[in-house]
């Protein structure tokens, strides 16, 4: 007598009709074995693809990059521009990457070293929005006077700007670094032969990566930026524009994952195939035979 006792192994039952079913045992077999080894290559695929999502903090600016804004202080740049360099300022205070900070006119000054928070740069927006009233706010555009009025003169030379912070990017030996310049692009007719050499010289430092948010330039001042830097390098204007307050905001702008996603979802169509083709046998009823 068998020994039907829990947790002993039992002994398969023999049927007559076993034969019928060898074929899809065998069909069932190599089905799922193809599929467990396709949803195990597709998961390790998701997962990696997962992990490496390249993450932003501020969509214009590469990832993993230390930013040193160079922000143009000449007189050259109007009040219409203000708007738009405080649109580019508060992206960068939300995303708070790691930056550095210069001002140019005709001479150029480092305000923050590299490693700085792009937070940091929250109380320079006072000076890029107007005010109703109070001290030292110029009545006639109700904007406040700039700190650089007395250190600044009304000339204007690119070069230093972007020459100091290709010397402060060699100084700290930034492995990775973006200059954002903030600009009209508009220099002195006899800084274009400097201003040419350090473009040719940021261009060719592969630890540099050059974005310029352009403040309603003139075309022979775009051109001439056109001359040694692609399109990409030229930040428009709708992917400054931003919205909400100039706070560090905790989530992340990335990418969309497609690669992500469609791994994932051929994921899901293996799991629901193996559902559908793996299902529960069904054979045939015997046919009833006349009395």
């Amino acid at each position: 007598m068998a020994d039907l006792r829990p947790g002993r192994r039992h002994r398969a039952i023999p049927i007559a009709d076993a034969s019928l079913l060898g074929a899809a045992l065998r069909r069932t077999a190599v089905i799922r074995v193809t599929l467990l080894g396709a949803a195990v290559l597709l998961a390790g695929l998701t997962v990696w693809r997962g992990a490496a999502q390249h993450v932003r903090t501020v969509s214009f600016l590469p990832e993993g990059s230390t930013t040193i804004v160079v922000l143009d202080q000449s007189r050259s740049v109007y009040i219409a521009a203000y708007k738009r360099i405080a649109a580019a300022l508060t992206q960068v205070v939300q995303g708070d990457p790691s930056i550095g900070l210069i001002a140019f006119s005709d001479t150029a000054y480092e305000l923050l070293p590299p490693g700085s928070h792009g937070a940091d740069l929250k109380a320079m927006l006072r000076y890029y929005r107007p005010r109703g009233g109070g001290a030292n706010v110029d009545p006639a555009t109700l904007f406040p006077a700039s700190p650089w009025d007395n250190v600044f003169s009304g000339g204007t030379k690119i070069s230093a700007g972007l020459e100091l912070a290709r010397q402060v990017i060699a100084r700290d030996n930034v492995k990775h670094a973006t200059i954002f310049l903030v600009s009209d692009l508009e220099t002195a007719g006899e800084d274009l032969p400097a201003l040419g050499q350090v473009l040719v010289k940021l261009t060719h430092d592969p630890r540099v990566t050059i974005r310029i948010a352009p403040l309603f330039p003139i075309l022979e001042d775009r051109a001439f930026f056109g001359r040694f830097l692609p399109q990409s390098a030229f930040v428009k204007p709708s992917q400054v524009a931003t919205r909400g307050p100039a706070e560090p905001r905790r989530k992340l702008l990335a990418q969309i994952p497609w690669p992500f996603m469609v791994a994932g979802g051929l994921l899901l169509l293996l799991l629901a195939a193996n559902e559908l083709l793996c299902s529960r046998v069904e054979l045939p009823r015997p046919l009833q035979v006349a009395p």
